[in-house]
Order: C-alpha cells, then structure tokens, then sequence
C-alpha cells in the first residue's frame, strides 16, 4: 500500500497531491487533509437505520442545527408518527466543520457515501432532506455515492470503494473512511484490500472520532513522505 502516491493521478491530481503532501509546512492546522472523505450512513452518520424503518421518511423535523442557535430540518420523520431520522451530534458537527472551515475548500476536499443501506431509496430522502447548515443538505455536501448492495454493489463495501475510484479518479491512498463497523468490520477490510485508512465509530460519529481520523490519515502521509525522501536520499 505505499505505492507512489500520484502514481494513478493526472497531472493537475499529481500537482494537487505534492501540495497535499508538503501542506504541513504552510497549514496553520498542522495537517495534511485527504482528497475525499468517505462516510458510512446508518449507525455512522445518522440513527436509526434504514431496515428499523417501516415506511420511507418524508415528514421534515425542524431544530436547532447546532451552529450559532441556527434552526433548520434536523430530521426526517416516517409517517404519521416516527421514528425520525436524526444525525449523531458528532456526525452533525463534524460536517458543519467541513462545510464551513475554510481548510476543506482550500484543499478540494471531495465528500462521498459508502453505505450498504437495505433501503436505498430512504437513505436518499435522509440526504435530500436533512440540513447541515440553513438551506444546505447533506446531498448538496455529496460529490458521490454508492449506497445500496444490490446490482454492482454487494454487502462488501470493497465494490462501493471499486466505484468510488473509478468515478473520482481519487487513488485508494487519498482516502480517508468512516464507519461503525457493527455488522462487519469493513474499516479493516477496505484496507486489507485497497490500503485505505479508516477510523471506526461503533457509537456513532462523534467529533472526537472524526478528528482522531484525519489525524491517522495525516500520519500515515507523513510516513509515506519520509520513506519517499529517504529513498530519495539514497538514490
């Protein structure tokens, strides 16, 4: 897994992954950020799951948005009376953090879906439906998704990530995957198979897990970086 890291890039991706990978020396954050973050959705991003529903939700539940007393539709409800599909506080933050930082625009980067939901089509109302910031969903955050486990897509999310790459053109080492890995522990085997770090949220995304990620992400760079200057240096 520590093939050249712009080994499967263009060439504006290869200019955009050396400033990726030199980034530490000019970011006030101190780290070097993935090129597309992969989010898991039940039991990851959000609660309860797609299969405990009886119906697809569609009721619009409004609330605090969590981001300066900020309301908007912070759930989507099954009718006439729930449950209601409501983001993890972690999850809800950590997405406001991207929308808003300045770091994730700066750096381009691309936010996808990874999930084996048995109801895709409730999955996708959640997206369409639920806010991060006023006015701004968690579709509108999407670039791609592959979302389901049926047709090209199975029950393992090594066929989502296949896809995932294709479409993206992202090479499996400028990922970085959330999930809670309660029904199979997927984080370890989409890195067994394409060497993609990961971080488990086994309760749910909470901030503290989605920053330890782009930690883990940002050293396993920096570990690439110094293995590639020390060949350097010996050649």
């Amino acid at each position: 897994f520590l093939s050249s890291p712009s080994s499967l890039l263009s060439s504006k991706k290869q200019s955009n992954t050396a400033s990726r990978m030199t980034s530490i020396e000019n970011d006030d954050d101190n780290d070097i950020l993935p090129s597309m973050i992969v989010f898991d959705l039940d039991d990851c991003l959000w609660t309860p799951e797609m299969h405990e529903l009886y119906d697809k939700p569609s009721i619009p539940v409004m609330g605090d948005l969590l981001i300066g007393g900020k309301e908007g539709v912070i759930g989507l409800k099954v009718p006439p009376n729930g449950p209601t599909v409501t983001l993890f506080d972690g999850a809800r933050k950590a997405l406001v953090e991207l929308a808003t930082h300045p770091k994730y625009k700066r750096e381009d980067v691309i936010i996808a879906v990874a999930s084996s939901s048995l109801e895709p089509s409730y999955s996708h109302a959640c997206l369409e439906a639920i806010e991060v910031l006023p006015g701004l969903t968690i579709r509108d955050m999407i670039s791609y998704d592959e979302i389901g486990r049926t047709g090209r897509l199975s029950s393992r999310k090594t066929t989502h990530f296949k896809w995932l790459r294709e479409d993206s053109g992202v090479p499996y080492e400028e990922m970085l995957f959330f999930d809670d890995c309660n029904w199979g522990d997927h984080v370890s085997d989409i890195f067994n198979t394409y060497g993609v770090v990961g971080q488990r949220t086994p309760n749910g995304l909470q901030l503290k897990e989605f920053h330890q990620g782009l930690k883990k992400y940002h050293l396993e760079r920096m570990e690439v970086k110094a293995r590639y200057e020390q060949i350097n240096k010996t050649t």
